[in-house]
Order: C-alpha cells, then sequence, then structure tokens
C-alpha cells in the first residue's frame, strides 16, 4: 500500500512566518524609513528621522488573516493577532494564530484545525535586518472524508506542532526612495498526519512523523511614496526549498489481530520560485494597513497564490 500524500507541514510554517513577522526599518544614519521586510506586516511607524515630532509608539497591536489555494485543492486559510513590543532598533511580538487546511490523500480528504502561539524577535541594525521565531501549537484532526461519507478517526484525534526559523538580509537604498533588499531564511517544523485505513477494513487510523526543513533566498524591490513618503509598495522573487513536499507511506507491519498498523513515511523533497506583491499603507498616523499576494511556480505538489490583509494599531 502506498498512499501520496500532496502537501506538508511546511506550508503551515510559511503561514506561521508570514502571521508573525513584521516589516524592518531602513537604517541609514539621520534616515529611518520604514522599509517592508515581510509580507504580512509594515513595521509600526511610517515616518522619517526629519519629520519626527513626538516619541514613536512603542506597541502595535495586528489582527491579519491570508487564504492560500492550489492547484485542484488543497486550500488553507489562516487568521492571527499579534502584539509587538518596539526596544529600539529591535523588537518582541507574540502572535496566536488559527490555521486551517486540508490534506488529499489519494481519494481522501483530511481536514485540520491547527491553534499555533508563536514568539518573535528581531530588528534593524544599521541596515542589517533579522528576525527569529519559534512556535508550539495543536493540530485537530477533522472527520475523514472519502465517497463513502466521512467518519471521525478511530485512532489519534489531534497531535502538537512545533516550528522555528529565522531569517537574516540588507536593505540597499538605491535612491529616489527605491530600496532592494536581499535576505535568506531557513526554518524547521514538525508535525504528525493522520493516515486513515483502508475503506473496508478493520485497522485504526494511525500517524507519521513529518518533519520538514526549508529554506529560501529572496530579492526584494520596495519604493516609497506619498506626500511623506508613508506609503510602500514592492515585488519579490524568492527561490524556495522543502525536504517535505509530499509524501508516501509503506506499511511495515500490519497485526490482523489488533488492527494496528505500523508505517514508514517516505519524504521528497522539491524547489520552486515564488513572486510576490505587496503593499504598505499608512491610514492614519498610528493605522495601518498591510496586504500581499504570492504565487508559486514548478512546485511538485501543485502551484499555489495566497493572498493576506493586516491591519496594524500603534499605541
Amino acid at each position: 500500500m502506498t498512499a501520496l500524500l500532496r502537501t506538508a507541514p511546511w506550508l503551515l510554517a510559511a503561514a506561521t512566518a508570514a502571521a508573525s513577522l513584521p516589516v524592518q526599518a531602513q537604517d541609514s544614519g539621520s534616515d529611518t524609513a520604514q522599509i517592508p521586510e515581510t509580507p504580512a506586516e509594515a513595521a509600526p511607524d511610517g515616518t522619517t528621522a526629519a519629520t519626527q515630532i513626538e516619541p514613536l509608539p512603542l506597541w502595535s497591536i495586528a489582527a491579519s488573516a491570508g487564504i492560500s489555494n492550489r492547484d485542484d485543492g488543497p486550500d488553507g486559510t489562516w487568521e492571527a493577532l499579534s502584539l509587538t513590543r518596539q526596544i529600539g532598533r529591535g523588537y518582541v511580538r507574540g502572535a496566536l494564530m488559527r490555521y486551517h487546511g486540508t490534506l488529499l490523500q489519494a481519494d481522501t480528504a483530511l481536514p485540520s484545525d491547527y491553534l499555533v502561539g508563536t514568539l518573535a524577535a528581531g530588528g534593524n541594525f544599521h541596515g542589517w535586518v533579522t528576525d527569529g521565531w519559534i512556535s508550539l501549537g495543536r493540530q485537530d484532526y477533522g472527520k475523514i472524508s472519502t465517497a463513502d461519507g466521512s467518519r471521525a478517526s478511530n485512532g489519534a484525534t489531534g497531535s502538537t506542532y512545533f516550528a522555528i526559523g529565522g531569517d537574516f538580509g540588507k536593505v540597499l537604498p538605491l535612491g529616489h526612495n527605491w530600496y532592494l533588499t536581499p535576505t535568506a531564511t531557513v526554518s524547521y517544523a514538525h508535525g504528525k498526519l493522520l493516515r486513515p485505513a483502508p475503506t473496508g477494513t478493520t485497522f485504526n487510523d494511525v500517524e507519521t512523523d513529518e518533519p520538514t526543513w526549508t529554506a529560501g533566498g529572496a530579492v526584494r524591490l520596495d519604493h516609497a511614496f506619498g506626500p511623506d513618503k508613508r506609503h510602500y509598495a514592492g515585488i519579490s522573487i524568492s527561490r524556495n526549498w522543502t525536504s517535505n513536499a509530499v509524501s508516501a507511506v509503506h506499511p511495515i507491519s500490519i497485526d490482523e489481530e489488533t488492527g494496528a498498523v505500523e508505517l514508514f513515511s517516505v519524504h521528497y523533497s522539491d524547489s520552486w520560485f515564488e513572486a510576490g506583491a505587496t503593499a504598505n499603507m499608512e491610514l492614519t498616523p498610528t493605522l495601518h494597513l498591510d496586504v500581499f499576494a504570492t504565487r508559486g511556480f514548478g512546485m511538485l505538489s501543485g502551484n499555489t497564490t495566497s493572498g493576506g490583509i493586516s491591519l496594524r494599531k500603534s499605541f
């Protein structure tokens, strides 16, 4: 028996990072124009040192949501709340995210809901930008759906999810309010996937471990515009790699009396390109709206189109 699963924990790891990481500020002497660094959010303020009259807010709260649509399915959605504290050129952040995704295994749909907490920290240090994050959460398995109907798992009902990662880059001013930011990112995620027993058998549903390494390199071009150059629009291109794009399972042993099945999960790596666009808008001096959209190309498990929106309030 071989069952191919068309997605893996790297998709959730990407959503976790997008929901929890900030946008960094450009530091070039006295000019502190804010430069977007990740698609989910922008820095808490959009001012320059020359226009600052009052101290900048030290706290910000953000509500975010996003969706990822895979060609021929499955899709994923996420919502997040985060609280950030600025500390000089750095920040610390706590975020709570809900992620819903559906995995496809042959003709079987396997929905799951994740609740993930993330602690992140980083900053901009004279134009060098870095972020790091660690996440811990819970995955709850939904009903297993096939052509014969749906049912709850007769094995595990959920599992623990863990992820850790970071990025590092450099903001390069190009002049005339244009900025180029190359970055490198690496992350590790560990979750489990539910493998349903074949229809018509007495075997129990079982889980497989799904450790996943992900790495990528990106180049992003941003432009500051508007009367005070407090709005930003950007485009990006990245090359990405994961150790677990799709996985196949093979039975090691089957106990006919108890229905216990021991499975071995084989993971297949993949690399792909992703293009993105972002906009970071200052609605008021303390209220910002951020949007992003990305498209993946050449993905083994199916190309994806993703989008997200975030509303941030500084205080």
